[in-house]
C-alpha cells in the first residue's frame, strides 16, 4: 500500500458544510464525515461552564494544552490546565515571572485543513492526516518549509517588558506600536518567534466553527470584553480552563487556552496582506509586511468590490486560506454574524478579533483597513512560534 493510501486508511475527518443561501447562522451548518451525529460544543453562560458536547476527546482538543516555552522555542513544562499558577505537577509556575526566560503559550499539535466551495456551499474539513492534495498544514509549517509537529500561540496578549513582547500573566497589554516595531519586540525573544500567522488564526477559527456547528462564534463561546472601552490586564482567566466565556460584553473570552481571541484589542497578524484589493498569502517563509513573494488567492475587484467598504459579512468566497466576504448586508445575528472592513486603496496588514469598544463587531472579524504603519491603543501583536520537531 502506498503512503498516500495508508494515510487515507487511517484518516479521521471532521467537517462542516455551510449553505451559502441560508441566513440562520446555525441552520446553515451541517456536520460531515466523522462529525456526523456529534453534539456541538457550547458555553453555558448560566452555569459558567463549557459544555464540550461530543468534542472533549477529539484529537485537536486533547492535544491542546498550556505550557511554558523557552526563548529558544523548546517546551519547558506544562501548566495545570485549570490553574495556570501551577505547573502540571502542582509546583508554582512562572506565568508572572518577568525574569523567566520564555513565555506562557498554548500548544496546538497536528492537523490538516481543507477549505473550498461549490456554487451553493462552503466546506471546512479538519483531518489528522493529509487526506488528499486539498489539505494543507500551513498553520504548522516553519519558515524553511518543513511541517512541524505543531505551533505555540500566546496565552496572553503580549506585554512590552524591556523592549521584548512577552506572554505573561498580570501585565498590561502592549499597544500603540506599528507593525515593524511590534516585530522587533517579538524577535527580541529569539529568532523562532513571530507575529501570529494568518494560517494559525484561520486554523483556530475553523476548529471553533466545526466544534460549535455554527457561524455565530460570539453566541457559542462568548462576546468577549467588547464594550468596556478598556483592555483587560492579562491573567483574568487563569483558573477558567481551556474554554471560557460570558454574554455580558465585559468578560474576556478564552478558547484553546488563549485569552482574548476577540474583544479587548485588535490582533495584528502576518503572512497575509490585502494589496490594494488583492488578497495575498505566504504559505511559509520569513514574514514581511509588503506581500512581496506572496501568492494571490482573491481579487476583490473580480466581485465588484472597490474603495472603502464595511459591514456584517453576508456572501463570502471560500479559499484554501479561509473565507473572504464580498457583500456586507448581513447582521450580528445572521449569516456569519461578524463584521468586516476593507480599503482597496492601501496595502493592508490584517487585524483580527475586534476591540473592547466595538461590541458585536468582533469574533471572526477581519479589518483590512490599516497599513503596517498604523499604531493605536486598540492594536496589539500576536505572538507565536513553531514547534522545533518535524511532524
Amino acid at each position: 500500500m502506498s503512503e498516500a493510501m495508508a494515510a487515507v486508511e487511517r484518516a479521521v475527518r471532521f467537517g462542516i458544510k455551510i449553505n451559502k443561501n441560508e441566513e440562520d447562522s446555525n441552520k446553515r451548518v451541517t456536520y460531515l464525515y466523522d462529525a456526523a451525529g456529534m453534539i456541538p460544543a457550547v458555553m453555558d453562560f448560566v452555569e459558567g461552564t463549557f459544555n464540550y458536547g461530543s468534542w472533549g476527546n477529539v484529537e485537536f482538543v486533547k492535544n491542546n494544552y498550556p505550557c511554558m516555552v523557552k526563548f529558544d522555542g523548546t517546551e519547558d513544562y506544562r501548566l495545570n490546565p485549570d490553574n495556570y499558577e501551577l505547573k502540571e505537577d502542582g509546583a508554582k509556575s512562572d506565568i508572572t515571572d518577568i525574569y523567566y526566560a520564555g513565555n506562557a503559550m498554548s500548544a496546538f499539535k497536528g492537523g490538516w485543513l481543507c477549505q473550498y466551495e461549490t456554487a451553493t456551499d462552503e466546506y471546512i474539513i479538519w483531518s489528522n492526516v493529509k487526506y488528499d492534495d486539498g489539505y494543507n498544514a500551513y498553520h504548522r509549517t516553519a519558515p524553511d518549509g518543513i511541517i512541524r509537529e505543531g505551533f505555540y500561540r500566546r496565552i496572553y496578549t503580549p506585554t512590552l517588558l524591556s523592549n521584548v513582547a512577552r506572554s505573561l500573566s498580570g501585565q498590561q497589554p502592549m499597544a500603540s506600536k506599528n507593525a515593524t516595531q511590534e516585530r522587533t519586540y517579538i524577535k527580541a525573544n529569539g529568532d523562532v518567534w513571530e507575529h501570529t500567522s494568518w494560517w494559525e488564526w484561520n486554523y483556530i477559527i475553523a476548529l471553533l466553527k466545526i466544534m460549535a456547528k455554527t457561524d455565530d462564534l460570539q453566541t457559542a463561546y462568548g462576546t468577549g470584553n467588547s464594550r468596556t472601552g478598556q483592555p483587560a490586564d492579562t491573567g483574568t482567566l487563569n483558573d477558567k480552563g481551556q474554554f471560557y466565556g460570558a454574554s455580558d460584553f465585559r468578560t474576556q473570552v478564552k478558547v484553546f487556552h488563549t485569552e482574548a481571541m476577540w474583544g479587548d484589542q485588535w490582533e495584528r497578524i502576518c503572512q497575509m496582506v490585502c494589496d490594494k484589493g488583492v488578497v495575498k498569502v505566504q504559505p511559509y517563509g520569513d514574514c514581511n509586511l509588503t506581500g512581496a513573494g506572496f501568492e494571490k488567492v482573491l481579487d476583490f475587484a473580480d466581485y465588484g468590490v472597490s474603495g472603502s467598504v464595511g459591514g456584517y459579512m453576508k456572501d463570502t468566497v471560500m479559499t484554501k486560506a479561509g473565507r473572504f466576504p464580498v457583500t456586507y448586508t448581513g447582521s450580528s445575528s445572521t449569516y456569519l454574524c461578524d463584521y468586516f472592513w476593507l480599503n482597496t486603496g492601501i496595502v493592508a496588514v490584517p487585524l483580527v478579533g475586534g476591540t473592547c469598544s466595538n461590541g458585536l463587531y468582533c469574533g471572526a472579524c477581519v479589518y483590512l483597513y490599516n497599513t503596517a504603519g498604523g499604531a493605536y491603543w486598540s492594536i496589539a501583536p500576536g505572538l507565536s512560534c513553531k514547534m522545533p520537531n518535524a511532524a
